[in-house]
């Protein structure tokens, strides 16, 4: 079985409770003595075996790290473990899920080698945001109900405001609606990624 780490939570000395992202669910297992194991951080993509214990956990078994060149790349594993870290508080409480969270991390993981890890985590969260029915389709601002103009601010969930309204730094409309509509970043500035990935950071 394969699987992305999305938490790790310290038990006792070295014994770890871990999150684990599967194709269709999100799995908490237990693992003993996993703080000896340096493949058992956020973000790892992993091949492992699930042992059942009627009395706790299911037991983490014979992991095997699916590893990424780009791993050894400090600025893009701080921005994918940042994105798994949000994705799990997204996620936490939810057991079974469609196939789509797995597959955009799939895909995410394979584009980081070549890609600004910025645009690809932030067209990973517009993936996944276009699936849950969040992205706004509707212009107007989400403070006051008045049409949306040629500049918008972003808020939490990418929710569409006046800059007045949000007091937050502006972007063109027509450039984010069409994020939106592609999930593509090819047409957004450095400077529009990085206030994205500020906004971002506020939560899914």
């Amino acid at each position: 079985m394969q699987g992305f780490l999305l938490q790790t939570q310290s038990i006792r000395d070295e014994d770890l409770i871990v999150r684990v992202l599967t194709k269709n669910q999100l799995k908490t297992l237990y693992r003993f003595y996993g703080k000896r194991h340096s493949v058992l951080n956020v973000g790892r993509k992993i091949d492992f075996e699930e042992e059942n214990d009627d009395k706790f956990l299911p037991k983490l078994r014979n992991v095997l790290h699916l590893g990424y060149i780009w791993e050894r790349e400090m600025e893009r594993l701080f921005f994918w473990q940042r994105f798994c870290t949000l994705l799990f508080k997204h996620l936490e409480g939810v057991h079974s899920l469609d196939s789509v969270y797995f597959d955009t991390l799939d895909d995410g993981a394979n584009k980081l080698s070549k890609q600004h890890p910025l645009r690809v985590v932030l067209e990973m969260y517009a993936t996944l945001l276009n699936f849950e029915g969040r992205l706004q389709s509707y212009n107007s601002c989400f403070l006051c109900d008045a049409k949306l103009e040629r500049s918008v601010a972003l808020a939490q969930g990418f929710v569409l405001a006046h800059p007045s309204c949000l007091k937050t730094k502006s972007l063109d409309l027509e450039k984010i609606q069409a994020f939106f509509r592609t999930q593509s970043t090819i047409d957004l500035e450095t400077e529009e990624v990085e206030e994205l990935w500020r906004t971002l950071n506020l939560g899914f």
